[in-house]
C-alpha cells in the first residue's frame, strides 16, 4: 500500500465535520446535503470563528462578481441554520451581530486528520484517490444518496453521459466512505487499459502490487480477501466485460470489498446497483429572467463559478441571463460541457459561446490536464460512438434526424429495411443503456430522444455518410404518415421494451 498522504484541512464542531477542500459536510460520518452558496457562507464562518464577518464579506464570497440584495444572504443563513439544526433552546452555531453581520459561536476543533502526529498516522486509512481540483456544484444529493446505499449494498455502478459528472461524484463519495474502511479507498484508471483482459492487473497494480500478468486476477483475489476497502473502477465502459468479469470475482471471494464503478453503461453482473446520475439542472429560457436568478440552478452555477475562475473580469448581467439560461439549456446541463463552454466565456462573451454552439463543439476546448477524450465535445462523443457496435452507430445516426423526442414505432419506420425488428428494437435498448439516448416513461408511453449535444455530433456523421438523402426522405414519409403506425408490433414485444424502458428510466 502506499504511504499516507496529508489530507486537506478540515474543521469539526458539534456532530459535523466540514472539509472545504473536498466540499463536504459530514454529520456523523454522514454526507449532508448542503447548496454551494451556503457551503461557502459557512466555510467563511468556520474558518474564523468568533469573529464577526460583514455583510459585504459573505455576500463576496457567496456570490463573488454578482450584485445580490441582502435578503439573498438572510435567506441562505436561515436555510444553512436549519441544515444545522439549530432550535430554540439548542445550541447554536451561528449568531447575528445586529447592524454588523454574523459570527460562528460554536467551538471548532481541527477536523480528522489534522494536526496529527506521525505516530498515529499509520492507524489512518490509505488511499491514492485524486485530489479534488474544483469545488462540487449542484451533486450534493446524490452524493448523499450513493453514500447511503454504499452503507448496504456491496456494488453501485454510476451511470451516465459522458462529461455528466460521474467521476467527480464517485470520488467524492468514495472520500466519505474511504474514513469507514479500515483499509481505505483505492482508485483504478481503467482509461489506459485497452484489452478487458488485463483489468485484474491494472487494479492491482492500483493497489500498489506487482502481479504475473498470467494470475493477475488469482493474486488480487488473494489480496484483497481479507481485506476491507473500497475499489473505485473507473470509465469501465471500454472494457465493460474484463471490468464485469473482475468486480464479480472480487465480489464472490472478498466479502467485506465494496466496488463503486463509473460507466456508460452497467456492467450487468449480480449484486449491482445501478444510480443513473441526471444532468445538472439548467434555467427556463425566459426573456425577463435576472442574473440573479440563474444562481438557483447548478447549472448556471456552474458555467458561471468556472467562467469566473477563468476570468476574474467575467460578469453576468441581466441581459446576459436568457444568454446563460440557453447555453445551458443546448449543453443538456452535462457539467464537462458547460465546462468547456465556461472556459472560453470570458475570452468570447455569452453572446459568442451561444454561436458557438451551432454544429463547433470541437471550438469549445478544455483543459490540458483534462484527459484527451475530454478535450472537446467533439472527442467526449466520439469515444462513445467509436465503442458501439456498426449496427448501434448506424441507429444513432438515423435517430439524429429527429429534432425532438420519438417513440419505438417511429424508430423502426426509420430504420427502413436496413435493420430487423428485433435487432432495431435491441439497438435501442444498447443505446439507452450506454447513455446515448434518454428514456422517458408516462404513464403506459415511452418516449426517447437524443442530447442535444449528442444529436448534433450523431447528424454530423450522418452528414458524412451516404445516408443522408435515404433518410431524409425516409423521415419525410414517416412525418406524412399522420402519426398511424407504419411498424405493427406484436404486444408481448412492446411490453417487453416498455418493461426495459421503464426500469431504465426510472433508475435515473
Amino acid at each position: 500500500m502506499t504511504p499516507f498522504t496529508d489530507q486537506p484541512r478540515s474543521f469539526a464542531f458539534g456532530p459535523f465535520v466540514l472539509n472545504p477542500e473536498r466540499q463536504m459536510l459530514l454529520e456523523n460520518q454522514a454526507p449532508v446535503s448542503l447548496g454551494g452558496r451556503a457551503f461557502d457562507i459557512l466555510t467563511a464562518l468556520v474558518e474564523q470563528p468568533g469573529v464577526i464577518l460583514s455583510k459585504n464579506e459573505l455576500i463576496a464570497r457567496a456570490w463573488p462578481n454578482l450584485v445580490v440584495e441582502e435578503a439573498n444572504l438572510k435567506v441562505t443563513i436561515a436555510a444553512l441554520r436549519r441544515v444545522l439544526g439549530e432550535k430554540a433552546g439548542s445550541l447554536q452555531y451561528i449568531a447575528t451581530v445586529i447592524g454588523r453581520g454574523y459570527r460562528f459561536v460554536a467551538p471548532v476543533r481541527p477536523g480528522p486528520g489534522e494536526n496529527l502526529g506521525h505516530e498515529n498516522r499509520s492507524n489512518v486509512a490509505s488511499h491514492n484517490l485524486p485530489p479534488s481540483l474544483a469545488s462540487i456544484v449542484g451533486r450534493a444529493c446524490d452524493i448523499a444518496q450513493i453514500d447511503k446505499t454504499m452503507a448496504r449494498e456491496r456494488a453501485l455502478s454510476i451511470v451516465g453521459a459522458g462529461g455528466i459528472g460521474k467521476t467527480t461524484v464517485a470520488v467524492a463519495v468514495a472520500e466519505a466512505l474511504a474514513a469507514r474502511m479500515s483499509d481505505g479507498a483505492w482508485f483504478v484508471d481503467l482509461t489506459k487499459v485497452s484489452d478487458p483482459s488485463l483489468v485484474p492487473e491494472a487494479v492491482a497494480r492500483a493497489l500498489g502490487l506487482k502481479p504475473d500478468p498470467a494470475s493477475a486476477l488469482c493474486e488480487l483475489v488473494d489480496h484483497l480477501r481479507a481485506r476491507n476497502l473500497l475499489l473505485i473502477l473507473d470509465n469501465c465502459e471500454h472494457v465493460i466485460a474484463g471490468a464485469a468479469a473482475c468486480a464479480s470475482r472480487i465480489l464472490a471471494e472478498a466479502p467485506q470489498v465494496r466496488i463503486l464503478t463509473t460507466s456508460r453503461e452497467p456492467l450487468r453482473i449480480a449484486q449491482e446497483q445501478v444510480y443513473r446520475l441526471a444532468p445538472l439542472g439548467a434555467p427556463p429560457i425566459e426573456a425577463r429572467l435576472q442574473a440573479e436568478a440563474l444562481l438557483a440552478f447548478p447549472a448556471a452555477q456552474l458555467f458561471i463559478e468556472r467562467a469566473t475562475a477563468k476570468n476574474r473580469m467575467f460578469r453576468v448581467h441581466d441581459a446576459d441571463a436568457p444568454i446563460v439560461a440557453e447555453i445551458c439549456q443546448r449543453l443538456d446541463g452535462l457539467a464537462l460541457a458547460i465546462e468547456l463552454a465556461a472556459t472560453r466565456a470570458g475570452a468570447f462573451g455569452v453572446h459568442e459561446i451561444l454561436g458557438l454552439l451551432d454544429g463547433r463543439f470541437g471550438l469549445l476546448g478544455g483543459l490540458r490536464s483534462w484527459p484527451g477524450r475530454h478535450q472537446t465535445l467533439t472527442a467526449t462523443f466520439d469515444w462513445s460512438y467509436d465503442l458501439l457496435s456498426s449496427d448501434e452507430r448506424t441507429l444513432l445516426r438515423l435517430l439524429s434526424i429527429f429534432p425532438g423526442a420519438f417513440d419505438l414505432r417511429s424508430a423502426c419506420a426509420l430504420s427502413g429495411s436496413q435493420c430487423s425488428l428485433p435487432k432495431t428494437i435491441d439497438d435501442l435498448a444498447n443505446l439507452v443503456d450506454k447513455s446515448l439516448v434518454a428514456a422517458e416513461v408516462i404513464g403506459n408511453a415511452v418516449s426517447y430522444r437524443l442530447l442535444d449535444t449528442t444529436r448534433a455530433s450523431a447528424l454530423q456523421k450522418l452528414l458524412e455518410s451516404d445516408e443522408a438523402p435515404q433518410v431524409r426522405r425516409r423521415y419525410a414519409e414517416h412525418l406524412k404518415s399522420d402519426g398511424e403506425p407504419v411498424v405493427t408490433l406484436p404486444g408481448p414485444v412492446l411490453a417487453a421494451v416498455h418493461s426495459t424502458a421503464t426500469r431504465q428510466a426510472r433508475a435515473a
